[in-house]
């Protein structure tokens, strides 16, 4: 055992340098005794000796020494002895092992000695260094003459950099830790002393530290992956779901993504979240989801904490976003931060790679409809990084391909470029630059060409100024803008335009007093810059040129809150957000008699003065609370008031590019939501398995709907069609999950009721007689399953069911003549159902050679989308044939989809 940590401790010596090395040093005098040269180094250079004092007793210097580094200071003071040593950082570590100078030389080999020196590559000399870090006992802080100590420090992945957040930090003799936030920081508070603490992560090597704890102090932690040929292994993993305050809060990695099976082969972000109990999808294929009742528009959607306003492409059966940027998500149902405002559904903050890359690498993949690549490039090691990803869809000939009269002349590409600059001067500071670019270009059936892109950027930097205090600023620039236009008809060219701009600053600062109570501040703004529509005539055209005035607001927001431990087992979190709107710059506004927008009474058009005005503003509160029976069981609730200054105006239930994006003005007011939740958890099986059950009501003021026969087409006035609208939802989300092993998997089940109703019971805007009807995205059932298994190291299976309750809608229920004119008579507001939704997928994924030595890594991923070929209603309609009124349904997919994707990774 003493030979065996001899080498050990030798190979530490051997691969690792130290800044001493090159720190010089002027010390000592003839006679000195080592005891009191380490006094002296721990006085003059804060470098603290290890050692015990009967091996140095008799140890004295035979000079002074001048302006000569560490290592060769100790190693003539200790030539002729025994005494072996280690430096580390600015410690100084005695050994006393025989023979260790003649086994592992410090010092420089001449040219014969080199022949003999095996070549060592240098990840295996960081890989030693790591593991030599479980064998040193690591002296924390300076005793003051406290009791008690705080330890902390950061957690990250080796190799990488990236920060790793659930980090289990415990103490196995004291039944005792905590876990790392998502930067990775972790701190718990301990009395003096001496521990062994341990470090574990699913998916990365367990590792140990032994400490002595005499004062508050610093210790970074590495974890690294390891692969090992094993028969079968239980992981057994605690998630802080159970034990955190955020209720309706959802967490994804890029990796658990990648086993759902999508619609066209590749892993989706977005719809992703379709799959989770209180998320539906608008339609087929469609990219807009609906959370808890709400509509698509009610959804923030963030990529590094810029806005995204239409994250599709391919008619919405593509996500805007590569998978192989993407690190991680967080969808909030309720509890929604105070830092994030806007919308009052959902926030869905996604975050790109934050992978400062050791060297080039990247993966390219391949599939019947799109291509695309990734590569990340270090252009200063471990400081400065760039990536990028490019996609891109050749699709027009599976379009060709198609047998139906509706699709002839069809076509449709895209692109998109997703990138970003990475910087890290030093630990305390983080600089991001991320940017991202789409186009797309279809065409239906029709002369009619759609062209619509997305320009996001964001520069984000994060610093700490100490443990405790850290701040994140960010401002970001979003344009979505879309043309239609057709000339092959001279006589009807026209061009039609819309774009909205989104430009915004943060500033986010989080004061960690200890381990138990937390500080979150900050202030924001955003300017709002809408053209509604241009439309523009071609020469000779007949139609005529028209342009609805550029809209413009600004949206600001201070918000504070706290996070604390009351009594152990309860903990709070409680914020207040305070949001004010206002309209900026001249602006056509129509009068209405009585102050009442309608297509009736408007009595003339004016312009507003400019400057601030239509100013509307408003507490946001937010509140939540976690009481925890046990270690397997608790209780939460939350409330949160949400205000939104800016909606989407559409005619479908989905999210069109064609749609058209309205702030609020002086007659279309700011949506308000009000959430109550409840929530019961319990985790199984030495928390492998969790359970969970929710319950919510919502209220929403000034809800966005529209009045019969609305018409939204360049509309001068839309206050005049869009109706405000109380709302009111409520629910019941139930979900069993496991999340490790060999097989896992996801069952979910949720009831939910949406509904809305007019204020106008008589009048133009009345609907439904002023009472509650249903919602166009009210669903009561939904039943969704993933289920994974994995076959081998090298073979997943995974399939997944979902099943819900078709979408209201509107039937024609008569038709009659009047005056020899057909006229049909329709049902009341979204009276009847779409036939109940149901669909089934499955999917493969085949890993290529699992051999670490490896340049290239390859796997394949073959799916089926709809396995049983179900013909699932997107939509009706109705046409008069002959004299019988007769409907028919629309599905998008109809049949069974394969797919098949073959990625390269180096």
């Amino acid at each position: 055992m003493k030979r065996i940590l001899s080498i050990l401790i030798s190979l530490f010596i051997i691969f690792n340098s130290s800044a001493q090395e090159k720190q010089k040093l002027s010390i000592g005098h003839k006679g000195m005794t080592f005891v009191e040269l380490a006094n002296n180094l721990e006085n003059k250079y804060q470098i603290r000796s290890l050692y015990y004092d009967s091996w140095v007793s008799h140890i004295t210097l035979k000079k002074r020494y001048e302006n000569v580094n560490l290592q060769n200071l100790i190693m003539d003071v200790l030539s002729g002895s025994k005494i072996q040593f280690i430096i580390r950082d600015n410690y100084l570590i005695l050994t006393q092992f025989e023979n260790l100078n003649r086994e592992f030389s410090l010092k420089k080999t001449n040219d014969d000695d080199k022949n003999q020196i095996q070549e060592i590559k240098k990840t295996d000399l960081d890989i030693s260094s790591l593991q030599q870090q479980e064998f040193i006992i690591h002296e924390i802080g300076i005793a003051l003459g406290r009791k008690k100590a705080k330890l902390f420090g950061k957690i990250s992945l080796w190799g990488a950099g990236l920060p790793l957040k659930g980090v289990e930090v415990f103490l196995p003799n004291m039944e005792k830790g905590v876990t790392s936030d998502k930067n990775g920081y972790f701190e718990i508070e301990l009395a003096q002393g001496a521990y062994v603490i341990n470090f574990r992560y699913l998916g990365l090597k367990q590792t140990v530290r032994k400490i002595n704890l005499r004062g508050d102090g610093r210790l970074d932690i590495q974890l690294r992956k390891e692969m090992q040929a094993i028969k079968e292994i239980k992981v057994f993993a605690k998630d802080n779901k159970l034990k955190r305050t955020a209720m309706g809060l959802e967490y994804f990695a890029s990796k658990d993504i990648e086993s759902l099976p999508s619609a066209l082969g590749e892993p989706d972000i977005i719809k992703s979240t379709t799959m989770l109990p209180g998320v539906e999808s608008a339609g087929e294929g469609a990219i807009g989801f609906n959370v808890r009742g709400g509509s698509a528009d009610q959804n923030l959607i963030l990529i590094d904490n810029a806005p995204i306003y239409y994250p599709a492409h391919f008619f919405g059966f593509f996500s805007a976003f590569n998978n192989d940027m993407i690190q991680d998500a967080s969808l909030y149902k309720s509890s929604i931060p105070i830092q994030f405002g806007g919308r009052i559904s959902s926030t869905y903050d996604i975050h790109s790679s934050e992978t400062i890359a050791d060297e080039t690498n990247g993966k390219v993949g391949i599939s019947p409809i799109t291509s695309k690549a990734y590569l990340n490039l270090p252009l200063l090691k471990k400081k400065l990084s760039i990536m990028n990803s490019f996609r891109f869809t050749y699709s027009d000939w599976i379009i060709k391909k198609i047998d139906s009269k509706e699709l002839v002349d069809s076509k449709s590409d895209f692109y998109d470029l997703h990138g970003k600059i990475l910087y890290k001067p030093n630990s305390n500071n983080l600089i991001e630059l991320s940017y991202y670019k789409s186009e797309d270009e279809f065409q239906l059936h029709s002369d009619t060409v759609y062209n619509f892109n997305n320009f996001v950027s964001s520069l984000n930097w994060r610093y700490r100024f100490d443990e405790k205090l850290k701040m994140k600023n960010s401002a970001h620039f979003t344009s979505f803008s879309y043309d239609m236009s057709s000339d092959n008809n001279i006589s009807n060219a026209f061009k039609l335009t819309h774009r909205v701009k989104d430009i915004g600053f943060k500033s986010h600062m989080t004061y960690e007093k200890d381990i138990f109570t937390k500080f979150d501040f900050g202030a924001e703004a955003k300017y709002y810059e809408i053209s509604p529509g241009d439309l523009k005539a071609y020469s000779g055209s007949l139609f005529e040129p028209s342009k609805i005035d550029i809209e413009k607001g600004i949206e600001t927001g201070l918000f504070a809150g706290a996070k604390f431990d009351l009594l152990g087992f309860l903990n709070a979190e409680a914020g207040i957000r305070y949001s004010l709107y206002g309209n900026i710059g001249k602006k056509e506004e129509a009068v209405y008699t009585d102050n009442k927008p309608s297509s009736l009474n408007r009595i003339e058009t004016q312009r507003t003065t400019g400057g601030l005005n239509n100013i509307y503003h408003g507490p946001e509160m937010r509140f939540s609370i976690n009481y925890a029976i046990n270690n397997n069981n608790s209780f939460k609730a939350s409330y949160n008031k949400t205000r939104q200054y800016i909606h989407l105006l559409s005619n479908t239930t989905s999210i069109s590019p064609t749609d058209t994006w309205k702030l609020t003005d002086r007659y279309l007011k700011p949506q308000v939501g009000d959430q109550f939740s409840l929530g019961f958890y319990r985790n199984f099986f030495n928390s492998v398995a969790e359970f969970s059950i929710e319950a919510y009501t919502k209220r929403v003021k000034n809800a966005k709907d529209y009045k019969d026969g609305a018409e939204l087409y360049l509309s001068r006035f839309p206050e005049s069609e869009v109706l405000n609208a109380d709302g009111k939802n409520y629910g019941l989300e139930f979900l069993i999950r496991k999340k490790s092993g060999r097989f896992n998997g996801m069952i979910s089940y949720s009831y939910s009721r949406s509904y809305l109703k007019s204020k106008d019971r008589k009048g133009e805007f009345s609907v439904s007689n002023g009472e509650w009807y249903r919602a166009p995205y009210d669903k009561p059932h939904n039943l969704k399953a993933f289920l994974s298994f994995k076959l081998s190291r090298r073979f997943i299976f995974s399939t997944n069911v979902v099943y819900h309750t078709g979408r209201p809608a509107t039937y024609p229920i008569a038709k009659y003549e009047l005056q020899g004119v057909p006229i049909v008579y329709y049902s009341k507001r979204n009276q009847y159902r779409l036939p109940n939704y149901f669909r089934t997928d499955i999917t493969l994924l085949i890993d290529g050679n699992l051999k670490k030595e490896k340049t290239f890594h390859t796997s394949w991923s073959f799916g089926i989308y709809n396995l049983t070929g179900q013909k699932n209603a997107y939509s009706t309609y109705f046409r008069i044939e002959d004299t019988s009124m007769v409907g028919y349904k629309l599905s998008v997919f109809g049949q069974a989809i394969p797919t098949v994707t073959f990625n390269v990774e180096f």
